[in-house]
């Protein structure tokens, strides 16, 4: 099996996205965080995924170190990878789509001062205002 390099690649991939995910993980993990904060990493590793499926289809292995050691990569299995990073995108965002549900009152605990206050809760709306307009918190 190591010498077939289609294995190979598989494998290489394979360990470069569980490197991905398992700095994923390390960061949602620990003491003291708050929702929006697990939110922040996973909207970001969606960014990532993006990043990486975008460099597959241009043959930039440059996020893939171990994929990138293997001598040659075919152009068929880089296809494969960037659908399956496709496909892990398009499931974060079916298994997370409830955050994305209640973004804008994360927002309100994150960035108080952009939120637009008709877009909030009617009983948050006046607290709100005058959180904006505190002059001694900008």
């Amino acid at each position: 099996m190591l010498e077939d390099t289609e294995w190979l690649s598989d494998f290489a991939f394979f360990t470069d996205l569980l490197c991905h995910m398992n700095n994923l993980n390390v960061k949602m993990q620990g003491k003291n965080q708050f929702i929006d904060d697990i939110w922040a990493h996973l909207k970001a590793f969606k960014l990532k995924l993006n990043l990486f499926s975008g460099q597959l289809a241009k043959n930039d292995l440059s996020q893939f170190s171990r994929l990138n050691s293997i001598p040659s990569v075919n152009e068929e299995k880089l296809k494969n990878y960037e659908d399956g990073l496709k496909k892990l995108h398009f499931e974060y965002e079916r298994r997370f789509q409830d955050f994305s549900a209640i973004q804008t009152e994360l927002d309100i605990f994150t960035m108080p001062f952009n939120v637009n206050c008709e877009a909030v809760r009617s009983y948050l709306q006046l607290e709100l205002i005058e959180l904006q307009s505190n002059n001694h918190l900008k």
